[in-house]
């Protein structure tokens, strides 16, 4: 007997992800994965330790200069990380 109701793979991962309450941390991986892409090779090499804690991501940085200039790209690096990770997983960025 076939069942009536079919989906994609995609759907059926998405749904366990979902309900194993996986989604938060799925995001926040995107989210870290598209760092490096988003700042480019130079910045990513002087980032060290990047992670999320409490919808604020942290990025430890090497170069005080290059601190000074994400300070500056703030607010747009906030809208574009979250806009890669598919929705609003963070509120703020702290650079250390």
């Amino acid at each position: 007997m076939r069942r009536q109701t079919t989906s994609t793979i995609g759907d059926a991962i998405s749904l366990w992800i979902d309900e194993m309450k996986l989604r938060q941390k799925v995001d926040e991986s995107r989210l870290i994965a598209a760092w490096e892409p988003m700042v480019g090779p130079f910045i990513a090499s002087k980032t060290n330790n990047i992670y999320i804690k409490d919808r604020t991501l942290f990025v430890f940085i090497d170069s005080s200069v290059v601190r000074n200039e994400l300070l500056l790209a703030k607010g747009k690096l906030l809208v574009e990380l979250n806009a890669a990770a598919g929705g609003n997983v963070i509120s703020n960025i702290i650079f250390r």
